[in-house]
């Protein structure tokens, strides 16, 4: 049997991205494999009726985001914390980071 690759395009601001890719590189996985995992046990289903089952894995998946946003956040926070005073770029980049994962983190626990 034979599987058919699909590839997924998503834009994501490069700050979140750079927070993961730090992740990732810190934990020693590829990002590649995190976003396939993620995606092959969270597929959607073709049900359109909405039932209790569906909502709570719907509540769980979103429940895993924050989770996993919330790694990220400190990470970032870690590198913010730790650049010299000297690297103002730098800081502010990862601070404007922790402040977008923190507001996206917040729209989802509001959403959920």
């Amino acid at each position: 049997m034979n599987k058919a690759t699909t590839q997924v395009k998503f834009t994501i601001e490069s700050d979140i991205v750079s927070a993961f890719k730090a992740r990732c590189a810190s934990e020693g996985i590829s990002m590649t494999s995190v976003v396939r995992g993620w995606f092959s046990t969270r597929h959607p289903t073709r049900n359109t009726s909405v039932n209790t089952a569906t909502r709570y894995h719907r509540r769980k998946s979103v429940q895993d985001m924050i989770v996993l946003l919330s790694i990220i956040m400190d990470s970032e926070s870690e590198y913010r914390d730790s650049i010299p005073e000297q690297f103002t770029q730098r800081y502010d980049a990862a601070d404007h980071a922790c402040d977008m994962l923190a507001e996206a983190i917040g729209s989802l626990e509001d959403a959920f």
